[in-house]
């Protein structure tokens, strides 16, 4: 689209505008909706640097997504390979991916406490179960010509894990792992929330007791940011990746 710059820009200072109109028009306070002006100078009040902050929460974040994601698809390529695997661990992943991630979190707490092996479980644990109930349907419903192909050259789908199935099934994750990029966020902020000492997480919970919300407002604002730019991130990496398709 030739104007795509153009719509984005407006899509993006229609944001402000909006929140300014609204404030104004209808004289809202600020225990309800923070003046823009304040909510941009609270990045003085954070001490450290709300740099400092952002960057441990996209640590977290990247490392507990990355490593969800490999044993998300890991997972399910072991469930399409054998069917051994697959009775074995499917009513167990089934029961696990029924479980709401955010229910999860006290258990981690008092099994890890306050350190990062618990947070970045947190958000491993969170997105690879789905990840790998939706890599086992994709190889599962293959469509019937590439079946018919293995069959004629005498060779199973099941041993073609590394040259079809891997490949097949990266070609149609993106929309499950964009997904699993906004449940990651909430996990790593909820996590951060209940048990840390810095992250942005932690920043919400010391401005909810001190009623900040100009704070929590730029907290909220930054998260959206990084969740784009991450989502963003993701769909060049795999336009990129995805040569075959």
């Amino acid at each position: 689209m030739k104007n795509k710059s153009i719509y984005i820009l407006i899509g993006t200072i229609a944001i402000p505008i909006i929140w300014v109109s609204v404030k104004y028009i209808f004289s809202i306070e600020d225990r309800f909706l923070p003046d823009p002006v304040d909510v941009l100078t609270s990045v003085n009040e954070i001490k450290p640097s709300i740099l400092f902050h952002t960057t441990y929460s996209v640590f977290r974040l990247l490392i507990g997504l990355l490593f969800g994601i490999a044993l998300g698809i890991y997972f399910g390529l072991l469930l399409y390979k054998s069917r051994i695997y697959y009775y074995i661990l499917n009513p167990i992943f089934q029961s696990l991916r029924s479980v709401p991630p955010f229910a999860t979190i006290p258990f981690f707490l008092l099994w890890f406490g306050f350190s990062e092996t618990g947070k970045f479980l947190i958000i491993v644990t969170g997105i690879a179960f789905n990840l790998a109930i939706a890599t086992y349907q994709i190889l599962e419903d293959t469509p019937e010509r590439y079946k018919v192909f293995f069959r004629s050259i005498k060779s199973s789908t099941r041993k073609q894990t590394l040259k079809f199935a891997l490949p097949y099934s990266l070609s149609k994750l993106l929309p499950t792992i964009r997904f699993s990029l906004s449940m990651a966020v909430g996990l790593a902020v909820v996590s951060e929330m209940l048990g840390s000492q810095v992250g942005l997480g932690y920043l919400i919970q010391t401005a909810k007791s001190t009623f900040s919300l100009d704070v929590v407002f730029l907290i909220a604002i930054i998260w959206g940011v990084i969740n784009y730019i991450l989502d963003k991130t993701i769909q060049f990496i795999w336009s990129k990746l995805i040569l075959w398709k």
